[in-house]
């Protein structure tokens, strides 16, 4: 019947921030039939009243997937406290992953700066030649690197080379696997003519990375103008930990938000005791 409303709730996948939020509400806002809409990042879902007669469930899914996120109709048969369960699984299982990517990436930054450290002292000696010389380099090789050397000695023996190639291999590994996602959502935005936090990340990064691969592979072409070639491989492992970490933090606040919910939902009476025709039945709330 024309002019009916009905009320929809999908589970939204891929939205990271505010404004993957605001960009799904809105494209669900702009669907003919559709009367309100709204997303929450945090539980992940989108409420939706709209008029059955003018739009169908299915075209609110393909609306929300073409604008780069996920989104699914649940099993008729599904009831709500069993579609709850499915949300709770997935976010401990997000959170799982989160947290053991963080783990990995943030041993790995630690790594990246430790190998980086003799590539500094190595181009703090261009200074000799008229090069410019960065503070934190000369910082480091006047305190950290009198530290550090005694107890990795093999370290700062090792070929410049050799050392560069262990970043490159460290920051490949980081963005591929553990940042993989950060690029993945970046393009599905660029695709769809927006950007959100993941494109930050993900220029950022870029940038990072294919400034130290010249320099590692074409250090002529700086030192030919007077720059050094340095590398910032561990500044793209270092940003990926971080956010990761911060990703992995909001996961399990998740987690114990909806922990919390079912619990002070289990405190609810099971049944209530109600009055008809002068006699009192108990009755399930």
């Amino acid at each position: 019947m024309a002019g009916h409303t009905a009320t929809l709730r999908l589970p939204v996948t891929g939205m990271t921030c505010a404004a993957c939020s605001a960009r799904v509400q809105r494209t669900l806002q702009q669907q003919p039939g559709v009367q309100d809409a709204a997303v929450n990042l945090m539980m992940k879902s989108a409420t939706i009243a709209y008029d059955p007669a003018v739009v169908s469930p299915d075209a609110l899914v393909e609306a929300i997937c073409e604008s780069g996120y996920g989104a699914t109709l649940a099993s008729p048969d599904q009831t709500a406290f069993a579609e709850q369960e499915a949300r709770e699984a997935a976010q401990a299982t997000e959170y799982r992953e989160l947290r053991v990517k963080a783990v990995v990436t943030g041993i790995l930054a630690v790594l990246s700066m430790l190998v980086s450290m003799p590539l500094m002292r190595v181009r703090d000696a261009g200074h000799a030649h008229g090069l410019p010389v960065d503070p934190f380099m000369r910082w480091s090789a006047e305190t950290i690197d009198p530290l550090l050397q005694p107890v990795v000695p093999a370290l700062y023996a090792a070929p410049a080379g050799l050392l560069l190639a262990g970043l490159l291999t460290m920051t490949l590994l980081t963005m591929t696997w553990s940042g993989r996602h950060f690029y993945v959502r970046a393009w599905q935005a660029a695709r769809h003519r927006t950007a959100d936090m993941n494109t930050l990340i993900a220029i950022g990064t870029l940038a990072a990375f294919a400034y130290s691969v010249v320099a590692t592979v074409a250090p002529d072409a700086f030192r030919s103008r007077g720059v050094m070639p340095d590398v910032y491989y561990e500044a793209v492992v270092f940003i990926t930990a971080f956010i990761l970490l911060g990703n992995a933090a909001e996961a399990r606040a998740k987690v114990r938000t909806s922990a919390a919910l079912r619990s002070l939902v289990a405190l609810r009476p099971r049944t209530a005791r109600v009055e008809r025709f002068g006699e009192e039945l108990e009755v399930p709330v």
